[in-house]
C-alpha cells in the first residue's frame, strides 16, 4: 500500500516531466533543422515514446520524484541536471541503433538535453514560487506577489540587514519565502566596498555602517539586523554605537558556535546582550586530544549545580563519556542540570549526587561507590563580601573541600584532578581569593603523586550566578540606580562556554602538580560595562537610570590580575592556556598551616584565619583594602565587627563547645 501510495503521489510529477521531454524533443528538431519536414515529423513521432519513457526513468533512478517541488533548491538543480546528461546520453546511443530511415541529426541530443534541463527546472522553480505566494491576501507581503502588487503591507517591520554575507542572505531568503513573518528585508549594509550596489535576493546594498543613520531616515527602518555571526566584541560595539542613534530596534544573530547545524534562521535573532559587546575570539578546541582523555571514563563533576560545574557536565557530555556523575550541595540545582542533560545523555549514565567535599567521610564513600577516573573539582564559596563576613566557610569549603578532593583521589588512583581556581588568588586581598591560593598551593604541592592534578587559574565568566551582570540587570528593572564600588574597576571577562571549555582542554594538558592560566584578554571597566548595559536597554545613562559610585566593599580591590611577580609564564600546545611556575610551600608546613586554619576555623576564630592565611600567602593584603574600602574591620570585647556607616555586625570568636565538636566530628 505504502508503494502504490508513493507511486500516486509521483504520477503527477511524471506526467507533467513527460510532456515537457516530449516538448523539448520536438523543439531540439525545429532549431537544429531550418524546416521540418514530413520524414521528420515521422522520425519524432516515431522516437520520441522510446526517448520519453527513457528519460523518465533516468530520472526516477536518480530520484527525481522523492523530492517536494515546492521546496525546490539548488541541490535539486544539480541532481536534475546529472538526470539530464545521464538521459541525453541514452538518447545518443539510442540514435545509433535506429534504421537509417529514422535517424536523429547528431546536435539534436544535445539541444534536447539543454531544453529539457530548462523546462524541468522551470516547472519546479514555478511550483516553488507559486508556493512561496499561497494564501496570498492584501496585507500579507510574499515575494512573488509583492512584485506585482507594488509596496509592501502596512503593519509589516521594515529591516535593514547589517551584513551581505551567507548569514544576511539566508535572513532575507526566509523573510521572502514566508508570508506570515512580520519582517520585510528593505536593504543591507556591508563593509565589503565590492558588495556596494549588489542586489540580494532583490534587495539592495546600500552602503556600509557609516550609513545605517541615514539609511533608517530616509526607509523608515523599522528594525536593524546584525546578521554577523563572526562578529566579536569590538565590532559589535561598534555596530551598535551606530545604531545607537537611530529610532530603530536591534537585533543580532548569535555567533555560530550556538547556532543549531549552523544555519541561520529569523528565530534565531535575540536582543543585543552584553556579552555580544564583550564577545572575543572562539577559543578553538583541540577536540581529538579532549575526547582520548574523557570517551569512556567515569567523570566526577563536584560543584555541578553551579554555573561553571554545569557548563562543564554539558560541554563533558559531548565526548561520551560512561558516565557523569553530578555532585553538589543544592538538591534543586543537581536535579535540574540533570534533567537539562539527560535528554542527550545517549549512552552516558548520569548520576545525581548530594553532598558537600567538606564531609571527607561522604567522599570516601562516592568514590568508592562509583570509582571516577576524571575529576573537575568547581564546588566552591566564591563571594567575596560574604566570605570576608564568614571567613571559616571560606576555609572549609575552599581549603579542606579542595584537601579532601585531592587526598581522597590520591587514594583511590583517580587518572585527573582539575581544579577549579580565579584571578582573585593572585595578590589577594580577600579571604576567598587568599584560600583559592592555599588550594592552588595544595596542587603544586606534589603531595599526591598518585594522580594527575593540575589548577586552572581565571577570572570573571559572563552571567554566572552572584556575579555582577545579573545584578545590574535587576537594578536596570526595578528603576536604578546601578551601584559600581569604584569608577576605576576592571575586571576580566570569558563566557561560561568558553571558560568551560578551556578548562577541559587544560585536563588533557597538564602533566601534574601545576597551575593553568587561561589568557582572558583584556580588563573591562565595570562603569563602562553598567553604561553599556543601560544603554542596550535603550535608556539613557545619567538621564534614565542613574550609576552611583558606592565605594569598595570588604576584600575588593581595583584591578584583579593573573600572574604573581614571582611566576615565570611558559606557553602550551594551545595558544589561550599558559603554565606558569612559581614559588610555592614546603609540603610539611602547608599541611601544618592548613591544620591550623582548620581548628581556626572551627573555632570560628577569624583574626586567628587571617593570621594562617598572612603567614601561607604574604601578598593577602588585607590592611590595604580595609583603607579603601567603606567598611572597618574592628577588634570589639565580643569579638570582631565589620562596620559600615552606621550599620555593625558582631560575629562571635568561638562557637558553642558541642557546635564545635560536632564540627570536628563532621570534617574529619
Amino acid at each position: 500500500m505504502k508503494i502504490a501510495a508513493g507511486l500516486k503521489a509521483c504520477l503527477p510529477k511524471i506526467a507533467v516531466d513527460g510532456a515537457l521531454f516530449a516538448a523539448a524533443y520536438a523543439l531540439a528538431f525545429h532549431v537544429r533543422l531550418d524546416a521540418v519536414e514530413p520524414e521528420d515529423v515521422r522520425t519524432i513521432l516515431a522516437t520520441m515514446p522510446a526517448v520519453v519513457l527513457g528519460k523518465l526513468l533516468v530520472f526516477h533512478g536518480f530520484g527525481a520524484y522523492r523530492s517536494a517541488w515546492r521546496y525546490s533548491s539548488l541541490r535539486d538543480l544539480e541532481e536534475l541536471f546529472r538526470g539530464t546528461v545521464a538521459s541525453g546520453i541514452f538518447v545518443v546511443a539510442a540514435g545509433f541503433l535506429l534504421p537509417a530511415s529514422l535517424s536523429i541529426p547528431r546536435s539534436v541530443p544535445f539541444i534536447d538535453m539543454a531544453f529539457s534541463l530548462l523546462f524541468t527546472g522551470g516547472a519546479r522553480m514555478l511550483v516553488r514560487v507559486l508556493h512561496d505566494a499561497s494564501g496570498w491576501k492584501p496585507g500579507s507581503r510574499s515575494f512573488p506577489m509583492r512584485l506585482m502588487w507594488g509596496g509592501i503591507a502596512n503593519g509589516t517591520r521594515r529591516a535593514l540587514i547589517v551584513g551581505a554575507g551567507d548569514a544576511g542572505e539566508m535572513i532575507a531568503r526566509e523573510m521572502i519565502r514566508s508570508v506570515r513573518l512580520d519582517y520585510a528585508s528593505i536593504a543591507f549594509v556591508d563593509d565589503d566596498p565590492s558588495k556596494l550596489g549588489q542586489r540580494i535576493h532583490g534587495v539592495p546594498v546600500l552602503g556600509n555602517r557609516d550609513d545605517i543613520p541615514r539609511l533608517v531616515r530616509e526607509l523608515a527602518i523599522k528594525d536593524i539586523l546584525i546578521a554577523i555571526p563572526s562578529a566579536r566584541g569590538k565590532e559589535v560595539r561598534e555596530i551598535v554605537k551606530v545604531c545607537r542613534d537611530t529610532s530603530a530596534g536591534l537585533k543580532i544573530l548569535p555567533d555560530l558556535g550556538r547556532l543549531t547545524d549552523g544555519r541561520v534562521r529569523l528565530s534565531d535573532l535575540r536582543q543585543v546582550e552584553v556579552e555580544d559587546l564583550l564577545g572575543r575570539e572562539p577559543a578553538a578546541l583541540d577536540v581529538d586530544r579532549i575526547a582520548s582523555y574523557l570517551r569512556g571514563k567515569r567523570i566526577l563533576v563536584t560543584g555541578a549545580g553551579g554555573s561553571i560545574g554545569s557548563e562543564l557536565c554539558r560541554q563533558i557530555l559531548k565526548f561520551a563519556p560512561a558516565e557523569i556523575q553530578l555532585m553538589g550541595r543544592g538538591e534543586n540545582s543537581i536535579y535540574e542540570i540533570y534533567t537539562e542533560i539527560a535528554r542527550h545523555a545517549g549512552l552516558t549514565r548520569l548520576v545525581q549526587i548530594i553532598g558537600d567535599v567538606i564531609n571527607k567521610k561522604k567522599l570516601e564513600g562516592i568514590f568508592a561507590m562509583y570509582r571516577p577516573q576524571i575529576v573537575f573539582h568547581a564546588g566552591a564559596d566564591k563571594h567575596v563580601p560574604l566570605m570576608e563576613m564568614n571567613p571559616d566557610e571560606a576555609v572549609f569549603n575552599n581549603i579542606v573541600g579542595t584537601k579532601n578532593v585531592l587526598e581522597v583521589s590520591n587514594a583511590h588512583g583517580v587518572e585527573r584532578v582539575v581544579c577549579i581556581s580565579t584571578d582573585k588568588a593572585v595578590n589577594p586581598t580577600s579571604v576567598m581569593g587568599c584560600c583559592k591560593r592555599v588550594a592552588e598551593l595544595l596542587v603544586r604541592s606534589n603531595l599526591y603523586t598518585n594522580t594527575l592534578a593540575v589548577a586552572v587559574r581565571f577570572g570573571n565568566v559572563l552571567g554566572s550566578r552572584g556575579s555582577v551582570i545579573p545584578h545590574f540587570q535587576k537594578q536596570i528593572a526595578a528603576g536604578g540606580p546601578i551601584t559600581v564600588t569604584h569608577r576605576e574597576m576592571r575586571r576580566y571577562f570569558m563566557t561560561i562556554p568558553e571558560a568551560a571549555g578551556l578548562v577541559i582542554q587544560a585536563g588533557a594538558m597538564g602533566s601534574g602538580g601545576e597551575i593553568l592560566v587561561l589568557d582572558m584578554g583584556e580588563p573591562v571597566k565595570i562603569w563602562d560595562l553598567a553604561c553599556n548595559m543601560i544603554r542596550l536597554a535603550g535608556l539613557e545613562p545619567g538621564r534614565d537610570i542613574e550609576v552611583q559610585e558606592v565605594g569598595l566593599r570588604p576584600g575588593e580591590k581595583l584591578d584583579e590580575e593573573l600572574l604573581f611577580e614571582h611566576e615565570i609564564r611558559e606557553g602550551t600546545a594551545h595558544a589561550k592556556i599558559m603554565r606558569v611556575r612559581g614559588n610555592g610551600v614546603e609540603p610539611k608546613k602547608l599541611l601544618a598551616e592548613v591544620e591550623y586554619l582548620t581548628d581556626m576555623a572551627l573555632r570560628m576564630d577569624f583574626a586567628g584565619i587571617r593570621t594562617g592565611l598572612g603567614r601561607l600567602v604574604p601578598e593577602f593584603l588585607q590592611g590595604q583594602e580595609v583603607e579603601l574600602s567603606a567598611f572597618a574591620l574592628e577588634q570589639g570585647n565580643d569579638g570582631l565587627v565589620w562596620t559600615e556607616g552606621v550599620a555593625t555586625e558582631k560575629v562571635r570568636r568561638s562557637a558553642p563547645p558541642p557546635l564545635r565538636d560536632e564540627l570536628c566530628d563532621f570534617a574529619s
